[in-house]
């Protein structure tokens, strides 16, 4: 092979698998590092994908079962309360079994009466208290505002609601009306109304910038947040008489809702209703009985028993759904071990073929170095002979 001066092809050759060596090294020492063999989506982009889509599977599964442990807890809440008013309908039974036989007289079953009503108004308190994040579990109530059909909501640029939560609003359509220069607004369903009056209200009539008031319709369950704007443009800005002939709608929902999995099916979302166990309330139905007279008493007997067969087999729905969430939270955690595992094959690293790997670059990398001597042999020989 003749000899060259301007190119020099061995050592060109040693310096392309040096680059080669370097970038080998560079790329383990990377995955290393990391421990995961997909750092970037050049390296591998199908895997990546792959691995990516697992891995937020996971997320949402893990999400899940945090929900899963968040509505045991709220199910235990109801649980515990469900107890403690059946203590109190027990009690009310004993009274009724008192007031139903002769030994007492009329005067001895007003007594037993004032306490069978405290324990009725108890019942309600306790059903009334019985919350979860603000929200009721055991008065029967649930609903949400439909902020589509809603126009005083639909239209915040316009109105200034920037929220509204319900307390105990039946379900329906709610008009307001809202005159001006009167620094009050009135909201009703046909069945109930109520005014309240809007502070905080500025000479030209509108809420300052930055501001904002709750006005509370009691009477009907709503609060209503008015906003005065951010911006100083009147965007969700509230003005008197803004709300004029604007809707409310307020639409039940069956049951309580639960996200348990990553899709909106059927399989992901679970619900379960629980009756109304005030004393008043669809479930028990004990607001009309009294134990002021025998015949009162005797017929106290029969609403008590059905009321503790309610409550049992409500206290019985809330346990099945439990146990049905274990089962749920058990299968979780085996379909997230599995995939964690499945994103480990694809994501991370091999250690020992990694390192194995980087041994082998870094030993080719230093013979090319030592090679690199031996390539400059034609520019020596040259050399020598012009010496």
């Amino acid at each position: 092979m003749p000899a060259r001066i301007s190119h020099n092809v061995h050592l060109r050759q040693v310096h392309r698998q040096l680059a080669v060596h370097q970038t080998d090294i560079a790329k383990q020492i990377g995955q290393l590092s990391s421990g995961n063999r997909v750092n970037r989506s050049s390296d591998d982009p199908a895997s990546l994908a792959l691995a990516d889509g697992i891995n937020s599977e996971v997320r949402a599964i893990v999400e899940g079962q945090r929900n899963i442990q968040q509505t045991f807890s709220l199910l235990q809440v109801a649980d515990g309360s469900l107890d403690a008013i059946g203590g109190m309908i027990n009690r009310m039974l004993d009274l009724s079994m008192q007031g139903a036989s002769s030994v007492f007289n009329d005067g001895d079953r007003f007594s037993i009466n004032s306490e069978f009503e405290d324990l009725k108004q108890e019942i309600d308190r306790i059903a009334g208290a019985t919350t979860y994040n603000g929200k009721e579990l055991l008065t029967g109530f649930n609903a949400r505002v439909d902020r589509v059909e809603s126009t005083a909501v639909a239209d915040v640029e316009d109105t200034g609601v920037v929220r509204v939560r319900l307390t105990a609003a039946l379900p329906g359509t709610y008009l307001f009306v809202d005159d001006a220069d009167d620094g009050t607004i009135t909201l009703g369903n046909g069945a109930l109304t109520q005014t309240v009056n809007v502070p905080n209200l500025g000479e030209d009539g509108t809420l300052a910038n930055g501001d904002a008031v709750v006005l509370g319709f009691e009477t009907l369950g709503i609060e209503v947040t008015l906003g005065g704007g951010t911006d100083g443009t009147g965007g969700e800005q509230y003005a008197d008489s803004d709300l004029a002939g604007k809707t409310l709608v307020v639409e039940a929902v069956t049951g309580l809702t639960f996200q348990v999995g990553p899709a909106g099916t059927s399989n992901d979302v679970t619900t379960i209703e629980i009756a109304d166990m005030r004393s008043s309330g669809s479930g028990l139905n004990l607001e009309q009985i009294s134990i002021q007279t025998i015949e009162d008493a005797q017929q106290a007997l029969t609403a008590l028993n059905q009321a503790q067969d309610a409550l049992i087999t409500e206290r019985n729905r809330i346990g099945a759904f439990q146990n049905r969430l274990q089962l749920s939270l058990s299968t979780g955690e085996s379909v997230l071990e599995r995939m964690q595992s499945a994103e480990s094959n694809i994501r991370e690293v091999d250690i020992a073929k990694s390192i194995t790997a980087l041994t082998r670059s870094q030993i080719m990398a230093e013979a090319a170095t030592s090679i690199a001597v031996e390539a400059d042999g034609d520019i020596e020989q040259i050399l020598s002979l012009l010496r």
